[in-house]
């Protein structure tokens, strides 16, 4: 029997979602399917009216051509493919040594499950501590029980920055290889409604336990973790990597490295230049986080709506380009989430957003960024390292020294005030008012100046007293890239070395980190043999 996948069904939000689903499908195909399966589901918010908006697999009658039918259909209608296998067939340049893996974040994790798939017994090495021991020490710090611990935090640790963001699993990326991402999380014990949520969410609180079982699966196929392993060296011989070294001491040699140690790695990308490893800087994301009450945006977004309990918290995607500014667009928007920092290095402060699994905090929190060009801060490999240090280290003097936040009204921003007043917001560790205009770099200023006005235009009363500014967010991605060949995704510099993931500058979000994982484990496995 043929199937069809149909794109923008439009089904009422007062409808009967199943029928609906199917009335829509049978009048788009102009008969009555066989069945109807979801595919993905969202709730379109743009209009007066908001409505779910699906894509469906649809069995057509035996008769039925499904070819011409989705050409009568045109671009709202195709022939569904399968997701590829993650096997692969093994090349023939034998291994020296075990296959290492850098870094147990989405790019490091997921190749080391394509790569323990296949047999090649991969050696997990995190810098950081498994992730009930992340959780207590960053709940600790949050509650200032405890100081900054630079292994243990938001950034570093099994998980990866990701286990400590919004938990979204989506993307813009098209690689067929996306159901299996979500297929393992599901399997791992992420809720099913990821297969087929538009924007599927996990939260913090599920992802902690996630990631351990997809450890534990890592591990049932033969490979192996170490954590407190930090890669603080690499030896390269005529160009060919042939050993690493943790924490200053500890050599393994080997001559295969998947390496993924994520964006906020500074002091790998110091030691990597040092080694000769292809490195050069990139555009990145820096601006500020902003923080609502959710009722606020529910009743923007939603309408009369806003209080159904089939529908999540609302969320917004704002982008606006006003001639003579920078563009300013939101990023990383957390429904029901907090706000906090995201930190590794003592005496700096970035802030990030992150939400539970309920989304229930009663506050939206998103980035407000601009993009940073070499042009605008430098154009040697580390000079986006060292710009965003610049702006992390004012950001935590403006605190006061003890990671409380900077912080303003948007209002008061907007307005030039200086008028301290109490701010609610979730910031764990407590906000200074600061006028932020001071602290932040003079193109980001002239984006939120242009752009704010056009987001208030968009979302009424977004421009409010309510609506407090948090600065700095630094770490959207990195600002380095690892330069790596398109076809065997080795480094250009080293022989041996796969860069992957937001680290490596290829990425930028959980799914995306994760397929650009995959994708290195499978060259890999395309040019050497399984282990003995």
């Amino acid at each position: 029997m043929a199937t069809l996948r149909l794109y923008n069904l439009a089904v009422s939000l007062d409808d009967d979602f199943a029928r609906g689903l199917a009335r829509e499908a049978e009048r788009r195909v102009g008969a009555k399917p066989a069945a109807v399966r979801l595919v993905k589901r969202g709730v379109d918010a743009r209009g007066r009216v908001p409505y779910f908006n699906c894509t469906a697999d649809v069995e057509l009658p035996s008769d039925a051509d499904a070819g011409a039918l989705a050409r009568r259909i045109g671009t709202n209608a195709a022939i569904p493919e399968a997701a590829p296998p993650l096997t692969a067939e093994p090349g023939r340049e034998p291994l020296r040594g075990p296959v290492v893996v850098v870094g147990s974040g989405p790019a490091g994790t997921f190749a080391a499950w394509v790569l323990a798939l296949n047999g090649y017994r991969p050696l997990v090495f995190e810098r950081g501590k498994p992730a009930p021991e992340r959780l207590r020490q960053i709940g600790r710090f949050n509650a200032r029980v405890v100081g900054l611990d630079p292994e243990n935090n938001t950034l570093f640790g099994e998980g990866g920055a990701g286990s400590f963001s919004d938990g979204k699993l989506y993307t813009s990326n098209r690689d067929p290889l996306i159901p299996r991402v979500l297929e393992f999380f599901v399997q791992c014990g992420a809720p099913p409604e990821v297969m087929t949520d538009a924007a599927p969410h996990v939260g913090t609180d599920i992802l902690s336990r996630v990631v351990v079982r997809m450890r534990e699966t890592i591990t049932n196929l033969g490979g192996a973790y170490r954590f407190d392993a930090r890669l603080s060296d690499l030896r390269v011989e005529n160009g060919t990597v042939t050993a690493v070294t943790l924490n200053s001491r500890e050599i393994i040699e080997t001559g295969t490295v998947i390496l993924a140690p994520g964006h906020s790695a500074r002091d790998t990308y110091e030691m990597l230049l040092a080694r000769g490893v292809a490195t050069e800087p990139k555009p990145f994301q820096l601006g500020v986080r902003i923080e609502h009450p959710q009722g606020f945006i529910d009743r923007a977004q939603l309408g009369r709506f806003a209080r159904d309990r089939r529908l999540v918290p609302a969320s917004y995607d704002l982008a606006c380009r006003v001639p003579g500014a920078p563009e300013l667009y939101s990023f990383c928007m957390c429904p029901g989430g907090i706000t906090l920092a995201s930190i590794s290095e003592p005496g700096h402060l970035c802030t990030n957003g992150m939400s539970f699994s309920p989304q229930a905090s009663g506050f939206a929190n998103s980035a407000l960024v601009t993009t940073f060009y070499p042009g605008d801060f430098g154009t040697g490999p580390l000079d986006g390292v060292n710009f965003q240090r610049r702006f992390e280290s004012a950001a935590f003097a403006a605190g006061g020294g003890d990671y409380t936040c900077p912080a303003q009204p948007v209002t008061h921003y907007l307005r030039g005030l200086n008028s301290p007043r109490n701010m609610r917001s979730t910031y764990a560790r407590g906000r200074r008012y600061t006028p932020l205009a001071e602290l932040l770099p003079e193109k980001l200023n002239r984006a939120l100046f242009a752009g704010l006005p056009q987001f208030d235009r968009r979302i009424r009363g977004f421009v409010s007293d309510s609506g407090i500014l948090h600065a700095v967010e630094s770490r959207a991605s990195s600002p380095v890239r690892l330069g790596r060949d398109p076809q065997t995704r080795q480094s250009t510099s080293v022989r041996g070395l796969y860069p992957c993931g937001e680290g490596a500058g290829f990425a930028g979000g959980i799914v995306s980190a994760a397929l650009d994982g995959m994708r290195g484990a499978l060259a890999l496995i395309a040019r050497h043999a399984r282990p003995a």
